[in-house]
Parts: C-alpha cells; structure tokens; sequence
C-alpha cells in the first residue's frame, strides 16, 4: 500500500534555508516523509520557487525547486476546476487564504494528512488530519 503525505511549502523551505531555526525538524521530518510518497502542488510549487528566489536568486531557486519536483518519491497533483472551486468553500467557511484551501481541499480528497508549520489555520479545516512540524 502506497503511503501518501502532502507537505507545505513552509517545510521545503525550512529545509533549505541553512541559518532557519526550523531547519534540523524539517529535515528529519522530510527524511521520514521522503521513504513514502510525497504529494506537491502548483501551489506549493510558486511558494517555494518565490521565496527561494527572494533567498537564494533566481539560478539556485530554480535548480533547488527542479530537484525537489523531480525527486522520485515526490509526486505532482495538478490543480483543477473542482479544485479551485472546493477551495472557495474551504477559504470562506474556515476562513484560510485561498493558496492553503486548495492544499486543503487537495489532500482531504486523497485522504492525505498535511505536514505543515501552519497547523492554526489547516487546523480550521474539519476532517483534514494536520502533522504538525513541530
């Protein structure tokens, strides 16, 4: 049985950023996520590529985030219609921004849990299991 975890932008990026308080929890916990399937977004993708370029510049963004999409155990979930439209529901009712809605909304379908450091507004979400960072 495939195992499958959704993991927030907050934790890649934690990861690679050396002098980040949170760095050694977000690579522990990427090290135990990693043996299993790991599900990104394209939400998640422009939030890493965004503050990695503010970090790093615009080459090391690049290659950091094309090692993450392209790692073998990290698999990519498009972000539909339904998707979009679920996610209006989602920010509006438990009032999250849209970007953490579609996250939401995405692995409440799979049934995946969340491995994230926002866990107060994921948390809002009824019936999304959320793995805390920390």
């Amino acid at each position: 049985m495939v195992r499958l975890i959704l993991v927030d932008s907050n934790v890649w990026i934690f990861a690679a950023t050396e002098n980040a308080p949170e760095r050694q929890i977000a690579l522990d916990q990427l090290a135990l996520s990693l043996p299993t399937d790991v599900v990104v977004n394209g939400i998640i993708f422009s939030e890493v590529f965004h503050r990695f370029r503010q970090l790093f510049g615009v080459a090391p963004a690049r290659e950091k985030v094309t090692e993450i999409v392209h790692h073998p155990s990290v698999h990519w979930l498009d972000v539909g219609k339904a998707d979009a439209e679920e996610a209006m529901k989602l920010s509006e009712k438990h009032s999250i921004r849209i970007n953490d809605a579609i996250i939401a909304g995405q692995a409440l379908r799979l049934k995946v849990p969340v491995l994230t450091d926002n866990v107060r507004d994921f948390r809002r979400v009824k019936g999304l299991k959320v793995v805390p960072l920390r």
